[in-house]
């Protein structure tokens, strides 16, 4: 029995140490999980940051196409005016030429002979104020259209400059956009890596939450089945000790024999070598081939229908889910656990079969 005990002992250390492991990895598997949903959570937020980025960039490149194409056609414009000033210059310049000719080099009408030909001084003096009047007209209109080509040829350069400038930004916009689109791309990655994680982990969590569901309640199955071998055991007893003070068969009496082989289809027998009863499942071993001098069994005996019993006649069995000394029922009768090795939820009838 302190051997028992001792073993009780070991096995609720086991089994705490193995609580509290547990335990410890599952605190720390959800310590990762949260982990790993805050670090979801911070690259969602940088995510819609770098997406509201690319939106911004998006409608500054339409902001700049629209002003590039805008400023095309001012320079078109513009290129037009010039080509009109140019050409009013060039008129303008042909026709001071033409007029200088026709002043200065007619054959039939000189500049000296407009002058003589007045008939007063004051006449002269009109006719020379008139050529000046004409000359400094001709050079004021000529001046007029050179400042005016000037100021468009500025102008269309200035257009120009302004387009380059507006091109070089447009570059810079779709670099950047390029770069924040590549970020974007793999943070997705990243991101939808993580969610596979954490609902790995969540399903591993599940899955061991439900296996400890289930290994608590094959224990508590087990804990049942034995308080109901127990409590059948010990209404077994007191019904042998009820039949022994009635003088029925006395513990000596078990000794020599006298037991009669129960009879029916629930019975387990040398021919039926597994049997099915009270829950659990009988099979026998024979000592003819496992002597098991090593049980200490007080009163071993063979009783007359070939089981092996001890001096209280109960019939020597092994089973792994009852402490050595437990009394259990059979088919064969009250039966008491002097072994065990045999599997879960089956019971081994000792016997000389």
């Amino acid at each position: 029995m302190k051997h028992l005990w001792k073993k009780w002992i070991r096995a609720g250390i086991f089994c705490t140490g193995l609580l509290v492991f547990f335990g410890c990895c599952l605190t720390a598997q959800a310590g990762d999980i949260e982990s790993m949903e805050s670090q979801s959570s911070n690259l969602e937020n940088e995510l819609d940051n770098v997406n509201q980025e690319l939106l911004d960039i998006g409608n500054d490149i339409v902001d700049v196409e629209e002003k590039i194409e805008e400023t095309t056609g001012e320079i078109e414009k513009t290129r037009e005016q010039l080509a009109i000033a140019k050409h009013s210059e060039s008129q303008q310049y042909e026709e001071l030429k033409l007029r200088i000719k026709y002043m200065y080099e007619n054959d039939s009408v000189s500049m000296l002979e407009v002058l003589i030909s007045a008939e007063s001084m004051n006449d002269f003096l009109n006719r020379v104020d008139f050529i000046q009047n004409v000359s400094e007209y001709d050079r004021n209109k000529l001046e007029e259209f050179r400042t005016l080509r000037k100021n468009i040829a500025e102008q269309e350069k200035h257009l120009v400059d302004e387009k380059d400038s507006q091109i070089k930004l447009q570059k810079e916009l779709d670099e950047k956009q390029d770069t924040l689109q590549a970020k974007a791309d793999s943070m997705s990655v990243d991101l939808t890596s993580l969610k596979n994680r954490i609902q790995n982990l969540r399903a591993e969590e599940a899955r061991k939450a439900a296996e400890e569901a289930r290994r608590k309640e094959e224990e508590a199955r087990r804990a049942a089945e034995a308080k109901k071998a127990a409590e059948t055991a010990a209404q077994a007893k007191k019904e042998d000790a009820d039949n022994s003070s009635g003088g029925d068969k006395t513990t000596a009496d078990n000794k020599g024999g006298g037991y009669d082989m129960p009879s029916g289809s629930g019975v387990l027998t040398k021919k039926k070598g597994v049997n099915y009863y009270n829950g659990h499942r009988e099979t026998y071993y024979s000592q003819k081939v496992l002597p098991g001098h090593g049980l200490k069994i007080p009163g071993r005996h063979v009783a007359s229908d070939g089981t092996i019993r001890d001096s209280d006649g109960y019939i020597c069995v092994a089973s792994s889910d009852y402490p050595k000394g437990t009394v259990v029922k059979t088919s064969l009768g009250p039966g008491k656990v002097y072994d065990s090795g045999c599997a879960s939820g089956t019971i081994d009838l000792y016997t000389d079969w």
